[in-house]
């Protein structure tokens, strides 16, 4: 933070002639805010205000669409790339943290109503728009919400990313080549055979945690839990590591022929949300409500948090979703009652079961739903969850029907090897795993077997997310 702030000059030099001032100010506006936030550094507000008055002059009168910046005089096309579009977000967070009104004037001023207003009248405005930076900015739609109370803002970031779900891969990534497709054209299926460029894994992943963290605390509504979990598990869990000289994982591959492979330039933009993504899926864990909390993701973790008169503490143990089970165990100062919401997966099967204490709960399960456990919670409680995984098949659009992918619970799985030159969709669906504790998995077919494994176990081999089915 002192280093930082010995670079921060009022006159701003450092965006002078710089073709990307709102992006690069953004990510240290991030940054600044966070170091205020979870490092509790005493001068980071200040040095935040300081680095937006430098730059300030840099930015234009308004958010700027990327074809407003290619109408306007330019040098390069990279000039038309910046991302005014995503500033109210953390303008409206520098506001709630230090009540400057100014920066409330600031988000105001950057709300690209051309996108939002269409979204919030369930217009698709998606394609040919880039996409992570078009996710990112529905963070700024919900942030909008949450501070200025409009209700349009709200139903643009919930528009926004239902019709970025309908124009996902079954790993839950999107975006090929960057950009958002004309629905209903085939278009997904199409870019399995013309990019290696599927999904701007590192960024999209972490566009996508803020949208779905957002919707989730707003709504309640654990198909965004679904959608988080699937991008954590099929994208950025199978990210190789930043080198030491900025080589990075950027895109993931989901043509015929995949291969993972790191980016050209060194430290592109995919260096700085990696490391920012294994903060995220921490914090997204579970949710604090008035009436208890709510569990969202299966992970190894620990949450402590005030319930009325007791402190509780809850330890999840689990190997999910590498098994199907996960385990709560609770400590409490004192019993306490409050409700425990737990999220059951939209794909999770009828045989799903909830125990607690070693009995299983007579309450209704539904898939897509949160389970609430309202009772008087005492020190030494258990909650065992075990999920039904079944194996289901994902088409990459309505439009190639007979490319699917195999699904097993989140996790999606790709064919590595020899592709055998036939597939039904009942001998893939017939998939077995080749040991209970095991990755792999094994489809017979009459022309051959087809090795499976998830995203995260796949190394320098070549694969391929969807096959080709008959019948």
């Amino acid at each position: 933070m002192r280093g930082f702030a010995e670079t921060v000059k009022p006159e701003g030099k450092f965006y002078a002639g710089y073709h990307l001032p709102a992006y690069t100010y953004d990510k240290t506006s991030c940054g600044l805010i966070d170091a205020h936030q979870f490092a509790h550094d005493p001068n980071a507000l200040n040095v935040h205000w300081n680095a937006t008055q430098a730059a300030l002059p840099y930015l234009p009168e308004k958010a700027l669409s990327r074809a407003e910046q290619r109408a306007r005089p330019h040098q390069i096309v990279a000039d038309t790339w910046d991302e005014t579009y995503t500033l109210p977000e953390n303008f409206l967070l520098a506001y709630r943290l230090s009540g400057r009104s100014a920066y409330r004037d600031l988000a105001v001023r950057f709300i690209e109503e051309d996108y939002f207003g269409p979204l919030a009248e369930g217009k698709n405005v998606l394609p040919g728009e880039h996409a992570y930076s078009h996710v990112n900015a529905l963070s700024s739609a919900a942030q909008s919400y949450l501070v200025l109370g409009q209700a349009k803002y709200l139903r643009a970031a919930t528009n926004g990313l239902r019709m970025v779900h309908e124009q996902s891969y079954a790993t839950g990534g999107w975006g090929p080549d960057e950009a958002f497709v004309v629905p209903g054209q085939g278009l997904l299926g199409a870019s399995l055979g013309t990019t290696h460029s599927s999904f701007e894994t590192c960024c999209g992943a972490y566009g996508q945690f803020k949208i779905t963290r957002y919707l989730l605390q707003i709504t309640q509504d654990s198909r965004y839990g679904d959608s988080m979990e699937r991008i954590l598990y099929n994208t950025i869990a199978g990210a190789t590591p930043i080198l030491e000289d900025g080589t990075t994982f950027y895109y993931a591959d989901y043509s015929d022929v995949a291969k993972k492979v790191h980016y050209k330039d060194k430290w592109p933009c995919c260096s700085g949300t990696f490391p920012q993504l294994t903060a995220d899926y921490g914090i997204s864990s579970y949710f604090k409500s008035q009436d208890g909390i709510y569990v969202n993701l299966f992970v190894p973790s620990r949450v402590s948090w005030s319930q009325g008169n007791s402190r509780c503490t809850v330890t999840q143990t689990t190997s999910y979703p590498a098994a199907n089970k996960t385990q709560l165990d609770f400590a409490l100062t004192q019993p306490e009652n409050f409700a425990v919401n737990i999220r059951i997966p939209a794909w999770a099967g009828p045989k799903t079961l909830v125990s607690l204490n070693g009995n299983r709960i007579q309450q209704e399960i539904t898939p897509g739903r949160f389970l609430p456990l309202q009772r008087m919670w005492k020190d030494g409680d258990r909650v065992e969850v075990e999920f039904e995984l079944p194996l289901r098949l994902e088409a990459v659009d309505n439009e190639n029907a007979n490319r699917v992918a195999l699904m097993h619970g989140p996790i999606a799985l790709f064919g590595v090897g020899q592709i055998p030159s036939r597939i039904s969709r009942n001998e893939l669906l017939a998939a077995t795993r080749v040991s209970p504790a095991g990755q792999d998995w094994t489809v017979r077919t009459e022309s051959g077997t087809l090795t499976l494994r998830p995203f995260a176990s796949i190394m320098s081999e070549n694969y391929r997310l969807y096959q080709t089915v008959v019948g």
